[in-house]
């Protein structure tokens, strides 16, 4: 009934709208809601004598008819439409209708249009806060119906209640950013009228401006012709951007493909010249600090050196002529002035000193970039190759120049005057050259007789066995001449010649060798059954080198018992020879001779020397006593050393299981060889350890054996109580127990004397049942 009443009523209200209102508008409701960007019309129609003239605006515009405008009205038979083909938030407010009837008055209708709006967010979803800064979070929201503002942080949405943190109509301020806010923030729209609800993520990451921009360049920074590479360096949350400019103007670099190249916050200039010199800046930001740094850098071009050549000098020298003085000039042609250096260098790469007539000359190096290498005298030693080498920031370059000095050949110290030999044995003489150019080089054998007749030796004369010459340096050589001479042979000179457009010549005269001179023995070591004897030669060896040592020995008092070994000489000087075999506790005479090619030495004075008896050392263990639970000491007394002297001493230890298996030996422990004990340290407590003694001589070796068991406790040594044993301990507590038993015997056999003299005595009965009447 209550809902046909209210159709009543609004049927009721329309009629009179219709009788009294001259204008009538559909849609015929009073305020019209419709979404933002949609198309909206509406028609206003009049009475029979009521015409429409125009629809007028929110902003008191009236509509003109235009089919191109967003706005427009269109006349329709039934009356004038208004058109808009999309809604915005200009549209919103109170449309006007305006007509008029045929008496002229003016007649209006009204229509309002509501605008709405969807939650929309204006925001970044990355936002950057500098550390303990204020900072806005920025997040505006348009709607119609207006929305409500909420923040939450953190993936749990958790609701902001601090005070450090404020809402605005842009955002949220935070008044001190700390770490805590690198986080998540939810930036929440709610509109009660309609029900709509969105929120919006923001990442807010902690930032820092840009800051400490400089720029660097690979060293050598630029080279000509070669690549440079400038690299931008700077500090900044999040990672800074970089841009490149050039010249006063700053003009904007752009990536190329060949001359220019950027690749992140490095320029690659490519193939650098002259042009290339100038200003260089780069500009670092980054998203938060869009200001950023701009870095400046002055790039200079270095020219790497160039040298001119320079032209080789020859010259020929002659003691028969006036000494010479040259020199060689090193000119830089181009290269840039910072740092630059010339020196001189020898073939060996190590720099030319100003010794032996050779001095350099820098005192133009700086106005003319020229060094001078002079020679004065000039002399043979000079001959060879010197490099100029010039340095500066860009490069190291280098030229040669080459002196050719042309001397007479010259025979080098030490010189072979003697050479020694013996009939059919090989005589070898050595000589060395220095001469420039290559010399030919000769042997001559001399032969005085009435006339001095000279015979080239060469590789197929009868006597030559081989004729050897090569070059030891640059303008060295060395040439051997191997031989076999004859008795006729010894006393001539043998010629070393050397042509190289000038002769020079060197003798050498072939001596026959003599035997060498008596054998020297300072020293005799004895063993059991060895003798070794220490032999050093005579210092007239006879010219030849030794071949062997000749002993000749015999054991004194023993018929029948000369022997004569022999042993190959190692060198010309002293050698230990040792004699084998020999019987123990024997007394023996020995001589020694030397030997070489020309014959046999004289024998040494006769020695004596007697062997030792042959034994190994006899000993015995007389005591081991372990100290604590950890260590023990082993003595032991040597009783004889079996007759030669003990060389070394070792010990070894091995534990013994409960099974007594003697487990691995330790390695041998070195003692000195006299040494008579011996403390074992950081054992196992109650631990058997079996303990070997091996004493050492040229006999060999004897070894003791001995058992030892380690305390299970550490020992007191001095102020302590003996151990009491396990059988006083037990008559102790026996002794208790019986005293005990008799003191309790004791007590309960005076109790029982005690009560039985109370039942006997009257007196005391009577007191006792008074007591028990009292007590009742």
């Amino acid at each position: 009934m209550l809902k046909l009443l209210h159709i009543l009523i609004f049927i009721v209200i329309c009629l009179i709208e219709i009788v009294y209102n001259q204008l009538i508008i559909q849609p015929a409701e009073l305020i019209v809601s419709r979404y933002q960007f949609k198309p909206f019309i509406a028609l206003c129609t009049g009475q029979k004598s009521t015409r429409v003239v125009t629809w007028r605006s929110p902003s008191q515009i009236d509509i003109e008819e235009d089919n191109n405008a967003r706005i427009t009205v269109e006349r329709k038979r039934a009356g004038l439409r208004l058109r808009i083909r999309n809604l915005t938030e200009n549209d919103q407010g109170i449309w006007k209708c305006l007509g008029f009837d045929q008496d002229g008055k003016s007649f209006s209708n009204t229509l309002q249009i509501v605008v709405k709006i969807p939650i929309t967010f204006l925001s970044e979803p990355i936002q950057y806060a500098e550390l303990n800064s204020a900072v806005l979070i920025k997040c505006r929201v348009i709607s119609n119906p207006s929305a409500e503002i909420s923040w939450f942080k953190g993936q749990n949405r958790i609701e902001l209640l601090s005070s450090n943190y404020e809402q605005t109509n842009d955002g949220l301020k935070i008044n001190r950013v700390s770490s805590v806010d690198n986080d998540i923030f939810w930036c929440q729209a709610d509109v009660i009228e309609t029900g709509e609800s969105k929120d919006y993520q923001i990442q807010v990451i902690l930032a820092q401006a840009i800051t400490s921009s400089k720029i660097t360049c690979i060293s050598p920074c630029a080279v000509e012709k070669r690549t440079a590479t400038l690299i931008c360096e700077a500090n900044g949350i999040p990672s800074p951007q970089f841009s490149w400019f050039y010249g006063q103007n700053d003009h904007a670099m752009i990536n190329g493909v060949s001359k220019y190249i950027i690749r992140g916050n490095r320029l690659i200039i490519n193939y650098v010249d002259q042009t290339d010199s100038g200003r260089y800046s780069c500009h670092t930001f980054n998203d938060f600090d869009k200001k950023g740094q701009k870095t400046e850098y002055i790039l200079n071009v270095i020219i790497p050196p160039y040298l001119l050549p320079i032209s080789p000098i020859e010259i020929s020298i002659d003691e028969n002529f006036p000494l010479k003085q040259v020199g060689f000039i090193c000119r830089v042609e181009r290269a840039s002035i910072d740092s630059l250096s010339l020196e001189w260098l020898y073939a060996n790469n190590t720099s030319v000193q100003a010794i032996n007539g050779i001095s350099i000359d820098t005192t133009q190096l700086t106005t003319q970039r020229l060094i001078k290498l002079n020679f004065s005298p000039i002399r043979r030693e000079h001959h060879g190759n010197y490099t100029c080498l010039a340095k500066n920031l860009a490069d190291v370059t280098s030229t040669v120049a080459q002196l050719i000095v042309k001397y007479k050949p010259v025979f080098i110290e030490p010189k072979m005057i003697d050479v020694y030999s013996v009939p059919n044995y090989r005589a070898i003489m050595k000589c060395q050259i220095d001469s420039y150019p290559p010399p030919v080089i000769q042997w001559v054998k001399i032969i005085q007789e009435h006339d001095i007749n000279q015979v080239i030796l060469e590789d197929n004369h009868p006597q030559v066995i081989d004729i050897f010459t090569k070059q030891i340096g640059s303008t060295f050589y060395e040439t051997q001449l191997t031989y076999n001479p004859s008795e006729e042979d010894f006393g001539l000179n043998f010629e070393c010649r050397a042509n190289n457009s000038r002769i020079e010549k060197h003798s050498i005269t072939l001596q026959h060798a003599e035997p060498p001179g008596p054998v020297r023995v300072p020293e005799i070591k004895p063993s059991s059954n060895t003798i070794e004897l220490n032999v050093q030669p005579s210092l007239d060896i006879g010219g030849l080198p030794l071949l062997q040592y000749i002993v000749k020995y015999e054991q004194i008092d023993v018929p029948n018992s000369l022997r004569t070994i022999s042993f190959p000489v190692v060198s010309n000087q002293s050698q230990t020879i040792e004699i084998k075999s020999l019987q123990a506790a024997s007394l023996y005479r020995i001589q020694v001779a030397a030997e070489n090619h020309a014959g046999q030495s004289v024998f040494s004075i006769p020695i004596q020397a007697k062997t030792f008896s042959g034994e190994v050392p006899q000993f015995s263990l007389s005591n081991a006593s372990c100290l604590n639970h950890q260590s023990c000491l082993i003595k032991w007394f040597i009783e004889y050393d079996g007759g030669s002297t003990i060389s070394r001493a070792e010990i070894f230890y091995a534990i013994i299981d409960g099974t007594n298996k003697v487990g691995k030996l330790s390695k041998p422990i070195h003692i000195e060889p006299y040494t008579t004990e011996y403390e074992f340290k950081e054992l196992k407590p109650k631990t058997n350890y079996l303990i070997i003694v091996r004493l050492f001589n040229t006999a060999g070796y004897s070894e003791e054996k001995i058992r030892i068991m380690t305390d299970s406790t550490s020992i007191c040594k001095t102020g302590c109580p003996s151990k009491p044993s396990v059988f006083i301990i037990a008559i102790i507590i026996t002794g208790i127990i019986i005293g005990a038993t008799i003191i309790f015997i004791l007590l309960i056999l005076n109790r029982v004397l005690l009560t039985r003299h109370g039942y006997r005595n009257p007196k005391s009965s009577r007191i006792i049942n008074r007591r028990i009447t009292d007590d009742e």
